[in-house]
């Protein structure tokens, strides 16, 4: 084969892919092979497979009974029973035919042929045997307790169609119907592997700016769910011949080589420089939508390779859009709708104009309908991933798509629509809590913050928020923040105290932010929207106060004031790692780390509850755990956290 053009540099759309693949490979079955029944599954059929038999092959009982003609019992009460000759026995697996007149009945066993005319079996339990006739205290219809000769399944009618996937009811099917063998498409092979200097496998030892390779294990198990062999070739430096190196040996024993990692622009030099040697080399480069953008497409003489994005959105979007279907394409399987729900839109989401956007979502489900909440995320998120239901598409010509617009969501696999939404602050506390009252129930936990949780209340969205926001004005912790976004229909519980302080290495003596600015010290803020960045907010404006200057200008004397984190976690492991000297976060993180730590204040954590949740398990275990002073045993064994007089009691409403 010629080298032929390449699509390079020139963003393709998703429903373009497939057909300038079919350009240079057709994506049909690699052949079949008959396999016996138990090794089938899972596997796809190569044919469609008629039944041998019919099914059932003979007019059998379906209860211990009496075998009788429906008329004859047509009187039958409990207090009037019909007396019938019983002429003979018949049990499972028995060849005698036996034939009864009006007036008479057989005993048949479960499974039993039935005797000629015979048309309903009455259950033993509504008989009784007495001087070789049978009593019968119950009518019976024509046709109970029958399973009817061919009424199944008839001979010759087809079981199981061509591209069905062989699963262990339809190999009973098979089996009953007297099939011990099938032929099926031959298994593709995918070998798959990451590219990259950071990555290291699971288990081992992370060094600092080193990350566990997930991708590799996501893809395969997409892979395998499509039923594909898969081989797990490893990691592969950033090194030109090592790669080259990993391609031609995956080439050389797979149908289809996934290498993932290094298509972005820092390395795609490099990895579409090693795709291109090969004839006719890359036909794909680059995708028209985000996340997912950065994947190429090459080929090698009849083989495909697929090359994913290292993000893992980003990543998990081309291998559902592009791998799969190639996948699914080459071991015969059907076309099958992509699984999707209709939920309105809560909020504006922007779009990527050029670019078709897919916005991860999750979906709260209300009476009035579900509701899709876009959840703010990046392309390297992984610990979020399982969070996310799914994705709405927002078209590139458009700006962005309205609050209370229609969407379809486009369910992850294996997505799981939760019982009860919990969004706010985080806190080690809250995880305990959760894990408790999740035992009944699922419970999505999505730590965004404060602010974020009274939003994700108002909209509709949260069964549940914990926040934690300080009122400069009034001194009071989280009650004016609810009025003032005029929450409706919730209540407030009341939590539990944190101690909150500066937390900072070892060596130091701080004891105010006042020490962080005088000193130059680095410093690790939190992310908008969080109660602790409130807190320093309003700790920095005391000290503008003080000192007779804007906020904005001691803002910019703390040196990494914009430098944020989004966890009390964050905030202690980067002062750990010696990238930052001092922050401001919870006492029971700064133990936890080994770190210093100079209180504060001690907080007060909320939860806001919707009153349409309050019948929800899991938001009833949640509340008695509080209210019971169950909570207690956690408190004791975590620095910093304390009871409120008031914990477990409903302190507003509205």
């Amino acid at each position: 084969m010629g080298r032929s053009r390449k699509i390079y540099r020139r963003l393709v759309e998703l429903e373009e892919v497939i057909p300038l693949i079919e350009k240079h490979v057709r994506l049909k079955p690699l052949g079949y092979e008959e396999v016996q029944l138990p090794k089938a599954v899972g596997r796809v059929l190569a044919e469609d497979i008629e039944a041998q038999i019919n099914l059932p092959p003979f007019t059998r009982s379906l209860v211990d009974g009496y075998a009788v003609i429906s008329t004859n019992v047509s009187e039958a009460y409990e207090d009037n029973p019909v007396r019938l000759k019983i002429t003979g026995r018949i049990y499972a697996g028995s060849s005698e035919k036996i034939e009864i007149n009006n007036g008479e009945c057989v005993e048949v066993a479960t499974g039993a042929p039935l005797p000629f005319p015979a048309n309903a079996v009455v259950p033993v339990e509504y008989t009784h045997e007495t001087s070789g006739e049978a009593e019968i205290y119950r009518r019976v219809a024509p046709g109970e307790n029958v399973d009817q000769v061919a009424s199944d399944i008839v001979r010759g009618e087809v079981i199981a169609r061509k591209g069905e996937k062989v699963t262990p009811v339809l190999i009973a099917a098979l089996a009953a119907a007297g099939i011990n063998s099938v032929k099926v498409f031959r298994t593709v092979t995918v070998a798959v592997f990451s590219i990259g200097n950071e990555l290291k496998p699971p288990g081992e030892k992370l060094e600092y700016a080193e990350v566990y390779d997930s991708n590799t294990y996501m893809v395969s198990a997409l892979l395998y769910s499509a039923g594909a062999n898969v081989v797990n070739m490893g990691i592969v430096k950033d090194i030109e011949q090592d790669i080259k190196e990993r391609l031609d040996k995956a080439l050389n024993s797979a149908n289809v080589v996934v290498t993932i990692g290094g298509t972005s622009a820092g390395l795609e030099d490099l990895t579409y420089r090693i795709l291109d040697s090969y004839n006719p080399g890359v036909i794909i480069h680059g995708l028209k939508v985000k996340p997912g953008g950065p994947t190429a497409i090459a080929v090698a003489g009849r083989k495909i390779i697929v090359a994913l994005p290292g993000f893992p959105l980003s990543c998990l979007t081309a291998a559902t859009h592009i791998l799969l279907p190639i996948v699914r394409r080459l071991q015969g399987l059907r076309e099958e709708p992509e699984e999707k729900i209709e939920a309105v839109l809560c909020t504006f989401t922007p779009g990527a104009l050029g670019r078709k956007r897919l916005v991860p979502v999750i979906v709260a489900k209300r009476k009035s309908g579900n509701i899709a909440f876009p959840l703010p995320v990046h392309s390297g998120v992984i610990g979020r991933l399982p969070k996310l239901d799914g994705y709405i598409v927002v078209p590139e010509n458009v700006e962005g798509l309205s609050e209370g617009t229609k969407v379809d969501v486009h369910l992850y696999p294996g997505a799981q629509i939760s019982d009860v939404i919990f969004l706010g602050s985080h806190c080690p506390l809250v995880d305990r809590l959760l894990s408790e009252a999740g035992k009944i129930g699922y419970i999505k936990t999505v730590y965004a913050g404060s602010m974020a949780g009274l939003r994700a209340i108002k909209l509709g969205v949260a069964d549940l928020a914990g926040i934690h926001l300080l009122d400069e004005e009034s001194g009071e912790y989280n009650i004016p923040f609810i009025k003032r976004y005029d929450l409706k229909d919730v209540m407030v519980v009341r939590g539990y105290c944190r101690e909150q302080g500066l937390i900072f290495r070892r060596g130091l003596d701080v004891k105010s932010i006042e020490d962080v600015i005088k000193h130059g010290l680095r410093f690790v803020n939190r992310n908008k929207g969080s109660g602790t960045r409130v807190l320093v907010d309003s700790m920095l404006g005391k000290i503008a106060g003080k000192l007779d200057l804007s906020l904005d200008e001691v803002k910019r004397r703390v040196r990494g004031y914009e430098f944020e984190v989004k966890t009390h976690e964050g905030v202690a492991l980067l002062i750990s790692q010696g990238l930052a000297d001092v922050g401001v976060g919870i006492r029971y993180v700064a133990e936890k780390y080994g770190l210093c730590f100079h209180p504060i204040s001690n907080e007060v954590y909320d939860f806001i509850v919707r009153k349409d949740a309050l019948e929800k398990k899991p938001v009833k275990i949640l509340l008695e755990t509080l209210r019971d002073r169950k909570i207690v045993k956690y408190v004791k064994e975590m620095p910093g956290y304390r009871l409120h007089r008031e914990t477990g009691k409903t302190i507003y409403q509205a």
